[in-house]
């Protein structure tokens, strides 16, 4: 059987164990030992007993593998191995091998723990290495060999074997010295006469291979599966040729992979040791080949192992060896196996669309077609899903493959979808015809497009004429499919339904029949013939009955007999309602990756919903998304329930709502309720057809100018669900009400529909459920762009123009600011020694707190100077005010004045000796000296005005890139922390991890799951007396 056929073979996994390779072991699985450095000959071909030899794997194609004789695609491929002249330790074992040797006598090998009754230390009729035994084996019960606990007990054996009081072994009376370990793998042992000596890898193997198996318990291993001596290799496994295959250059060249580099200088240390032990060489040469060779196996397990330098390319580069191709972020593990790319799934721009619900992504046309569903027939969606074969797979909404009844998977092209489509004539006579027998059916123009013994019922063909290559027109077949998918639908080309017994609509008619009489037998206007034969009638040789030849659907359900059997699997285009996974990178929370219903529409872009953009964290300057598209039913299913957008409006962090409002959205709010507005009736039709809205109106009211409109609060309130109460205060300082019949009154603000901030949103979505939530945003951020784009809300440069009168009253509060600042400094004196200190602070630390004070203030002053000039009026102003964009200060910086830049929360002091720039005096204090920005964005900048702003504005961006190098590390870390727990079913919520130790009593401690909580809270207080006491009503 081939390698390919052994691994489908399914299997059980009881339990995994990881051990140390018996060198007997690496010999036995080895294919060959590699003896010569060299890997290919000039001819091309791999050298026998080389590190490319054929016995270890093939890479190229048409090759077969000396050892299992398969090919590349199904060889497994296989080790080799090269016998080590003297022994070199593992370096992934170098604490096993000190704790091992601590722990033990440095002559008997025996355990440094007492074997003689009486030493217990509660049971006198047992020995100290029962103690510590039992201990061992009940920590393995408990908490299991990986844990911490195991590595404390043994840690303890170790610290108990190597103290003082154990210099003389109790079991043979040898003198015991202190083990050393420099680094990487050099030991040595001192003992208190004699001074210290170096233990070498051989001295090292001879001592541990005397440790008696009963005591390796307490070096931490089993001695069933390993030894300890397996640490100091005679043996070194070469590993197959597949892991580091060679690459040919375009010049012909052949370039090693860096295992083979390490590989090869292995092999030739090696080879220089042989030769040089058997020629007889002093003593000092083979210690030191003995060292390269440690040095060259060290580097070929971990290229960066401290204390030595790594190996090099010859170019430089450092080796990627054994340690640096599994660890880490681009490792095999981090990288191909949880982080390797996947089929079905897709990645391109986002865009805003507001038309799309908060549940709904939309999906290229092109991205449609090449992503796929996979879909089994059925008695129910057979003929949709013969339909979309008919399309292919270059039209949508089509497919791609199908999957037979033997799991081959068919590549649907312009000709199989015809056959895929349709049925399969059972004659044995019936055929396409062929150079030795001509085609002899009924029809010859359907053979060309349809060859027998296919045809589809329904199928309706045209004739087109075509130039030949000499220039003559000829006739030739095609089908029409528009014609042909109406025909399977029932329909005629202005949709309307044809009669039953008219044959082009046989198909539709017999799914009808099967549809209402499951049980029964088509009507004989609903049975199928052959075109091409006529499906003629064949008498039964035994029963002498007469009966037509029969025909089969291919995407039927039933076999020829009348058994159901299961329908093949279609795998479609994805289409309007499929379901599929939307995340944008960096994943930081659950809401990162989310379930949006697909809506396939024109464009090269995914579209979706603003109110999504917070839980991504996403922008639209240019960010990248990615889509996956589920692949099975049960993932469907779970998929919906869990993991669709409705279901996370509210955040596990806090409580509240993190999908809601963001920018037009809390703009358009702002605009519909701020102050009583009166919408014009033209205008709110306008409003309410963004929504659908198919309710009854508001009562309608009258401007002081004798516009007849509606309240825009009472156009908001249409879309919110009565049943429940909420006051709280706006940004703007007004009392918000809702009352339980939904009416609105006050300023609706980013405190009423913001994301993360959404008080009426929360009341929604926690007193309605998920399902109103996402029907309230839906209806909402629809409504507020409306207002937004039908009142022409925009904003400009000139937002920000302030008049004349406004520049001067900012020009001097500045100088007024300047001058407090010199004064301060003449203040403070030259010493500061009779200038009065703040608490805790010396003289200087006090000014620059003053002067701060002092700069600040100015600037708040200029801020509210601005805002008074600007008016509530105005476009950034209502943004501002309204929590949509930016802020008052960002507005004052670029109206008014920007002021003082900051470094760390302190005025500019890094630069020159004494001074921030070089034209500055030294020692100087002053507002400008130190940095003071007096001119506005709007006016721009002075020269040194923007070198002082660019000094703070560097530090937000070193800032902003190491705190996110930060926290993504902190969240790594906890994650992988906390990686083993889990919330048990055992009535209580326990949270326990996988060696089911209760590392919680209650989940969080309070049993309360903070999205499904009311901030935090359990239950909503007020509303539970309202509903108690009345007060809702």
């Amino acid at each position: 059987m081939s390698a390919r056929g052994v691994a489908q073979i399914p299997k059980r996994i009881d339990s995994i164990k990881f051990s140390l390779m018996d060198p007997n072991e690496i010999r036995k699985m080895s294919a060959v030992e590699v003896k010569t450095a060299d890997t290919y000959k000039d001819d091309g071909h791999a050298y026998k007993q080389g590190l490319m030899d054929p016995k270890m794997g093939v890479i190229d194609p048409g090759i077969r593998c000396e050892t299992c004789g398969n090919k590349h695609d199904e060889c497994p491929s296989h080790f080799g191995h090269i016998a080590l002249e003297l022994p070199v330790m593992h370096i992934g074992f170098t604490m096993l091998i000190k704790t091992s040797l601590k722990s033990t006598c440095n002559e008997c090998s025996h355990i440094l723990l007492h074997s003689a009754t009486d030493t217990h230390p509660l049971d006198p009729e047992k020995s100290e290495q029962d103690y510590y035994r039992d201990r061992v084996y009940d920590v393995m019960r408990k908490h299991g060999v990986g844990s911490t606990e195991f590595k404390k007990i043994i840690k303890e054996i170790e610290k108990e074997c190597s103290s003082a009081k154990r210099a003389i072994c109790m079991h043979c009376g040898s003198e015991q010295g202190k083990i050393m370990l420099d680094k990487p793998t050099t030991f040595k042992e001192k003992k208190s006469d004699k001074g210290e000596h170096k233990l070498n890898a051989r001295d090292i193997r001879e001592w541990l291979e005397k440790i008696p198996d009963q005591h390796l318990i307490f070096l931490g291993m089993d001695s069933e599966s390993s030894r300890p001596e397996w640490s100091i290799m005679k043996v070194l496994p070469v590993p197959p040729i597949t892991v580091r295959p060679s690459i040919t250059l375009d010049s012909g060249d052949r370039s090693e992979d860096d295992l083979t580099h390490k590989l090869v200088d292995v092999l030739r240390i090696n080879q220089r040791l042989r030769e040089n032990r058997d020629a007889g060489a002093p003593q000092l040469i083979v210690e030191d080949l003995w060292e390269l060779l440690q040095y060259h196996v060290t580097t070929y397990f971990d290229n960066q192992t401290s204390g030595i330098p790594p190996a090099r390319h010859r170019s430089g580069r450092p080796l990627k060896t054994l340690s640096q191709r599994l660890k880490g972020k681009e490792g095999r593990f981090r990288s191909n196996l949880s982080g390797k790319r996947v089929n079905f799934c897709a990645r391109t721009v986002i865009s805003p669309d507001p038309n799309l619900g908060i549940n709904e992504v939309g999906v290229p046309v092109h991205t449609a077609k090449e992503l796929t569903v996979p879909i089994r027939a059925t008695s129910r969606n057979r003929e949709q899903l013969r339909r979309m074969i008919l399309r292919g797979p270059d039209v949508h909404p089509g497919v791609n493959y199908i999957i037979r009844g033997d799991n081959f998977r068919v590549r649907i092209t312009d000709r199989t979808k015809y056959i895929w489509a349709g049925f399969r004539c059972l004659n044995p006579d019936c055929h396409s015809g062929s150079e030795d027998e001509p085609y002899v059916g009924y029809r010859p123009d359907l053979n060309t497009v349809l060859p027998a013994p296919n045809f589809l019922p329904g199928l309706e063909l045209m004739k087109q004429m075509r130039r030949t290559e000499l220039g003559e027109l000829e006739e030739i077949w095609s089908v029409d499919l528009e014609s042909t998918i109406s025909n399977l639908r029932g329909e005629d080309a202005n949709g309307r339904p044809l009669a039953e017994d008219d044959p082009a609509a046989t198909i539709h008619q017999r799914w009808v029949w099967e549809q209402n009489h499951p049980d029964e037998y088509l009507p004989d206007h609903l049975e199928v013939n052959c075109p091409h034969c006529g499906s003629p009638s064949i008498a039964d040789e035994q029963s002498e009955e007469v009966y037509r030849t029969e025909v089969e659907d291919r995407l039927s359900t039933y076999d020829r007999d009348g058994n159901p059997r299961p329908g093949v699997i279609v795998e479609r285009h994805l289409i309007d309602g499929d379901v599929a996974i939307f995340n944008r990178q960096p994943s930081l929370h659950r809401m990162s990756m989310l379930v949006h219903e697909v809506r396939v529409m024109a464009g090269k872009t995914f579209r979706f919903n603003l109110a999504d953009c917070t839980p991504y964290n996403a922008d639209f300057d240019g960010d990248e998304m990615n889509l996956h598209v589920i692949q099975s039913e049960e993932a469907r299913a779970e998929a919906k329930i869990l993991m669709r957008v409705q279901e996370h409006i509210i955040t596990p962090r806090y409580g509240g709502a993190v999908i809601g409002g963001i920018h037009d959205h809390i703009s358009g709010a702002y605009l519909l309720t701020h102050g009583e507005r009166i919408i014009p009736k033209v205008l709110a039709m306008e409003i309410l057809g963004s929504v659908a809205w198919d309710g009854e109106l508001p009562a309608e009211t009258t401007s002081k100018s004798g516009v007849v409109g509606y309240l825009g609060s009472d156009l908001l309130g249409l879309i919110v669900p009565a049943g429940f109460k909420l006051e709280y205060t706006s940004r703007s300082g007004d009392q918000v009400k809702v009352t339980s019949d939904g009416s609105v009154s006050g300023t609706i603000d980013k405190r009423g529909i913001g994301a993360e901030d959404g008080r009426l949103l929360d009341a929604v979505v926690q007193t309605h459920g998920t399902n109103s939530g996402a029907e309230f945003i839906n209806r909402m951020t629809k409504m507020t762009i409306a207002i937004c784009t039908s009142s022409g809300f925009t904003t400009g440069i000139d937002d920000e123009d302030l008049p004349a009168v406004a520049k001067a009253e900012i020009v001097e509060i500045n100088s007024r600011a300047s001058e407090e600042v010199d004064a301060e400094l003449e203040k403070f004196g030259k010493d500061g020694r009779r200038y009065e200190t703040r608490p805790g602070r010396t003289p200087i630390e006090t000014l620059e707190e003053n002067i701060l004070q002092i700069l600040d203030s100015a600037k708040a002053e200029s801020g509210n100077v601005a805002k008074t000039y600007l008016g509530d009026d105005n476009s950034a102003v209502l943004m501002a005010t309204s929590g949509a964009r930016g802020s008052m200060d960002n507005l004052a910086m670029m109206a008014g004045s920007i002021g003082q830049p900051k470094v760390r929360g302190k005025r500019l002091e890094r630069g020159y000796q004494d001074r921030v720039l070089s034209h500055f005096p030294r020692g100087v204090k002053g507002a400008e000296e130190k940095g003071f920005v007096a001119s506005s964005f709007k006016k721009g900048l002075e020269p040194t005005e923007f070198f002082m702003l660019s000094v703070s504005g560097r530090e937000s961006l070193v800032d902003t890139a190491v705190r996110t190098s930060k926290s993504g590390y902190m969240q790594r870390r906890l994650i992988n922390a906390m990686d083993d727990l889990k919330v048990a079913n055992d009535g209580f919520g326990s949270v326990r991890n996988t060696a089911d130790r209760i590392i919680q009593f209650e989940y969080g401690e309070d049993g309360i799951d903070p999205a499904r909580s009311r901030k935090g809270l359990p239950f909503d207080i007020t509303k539970v007396l309202d509903d108690a006491l009345g007060g809702g009503k």
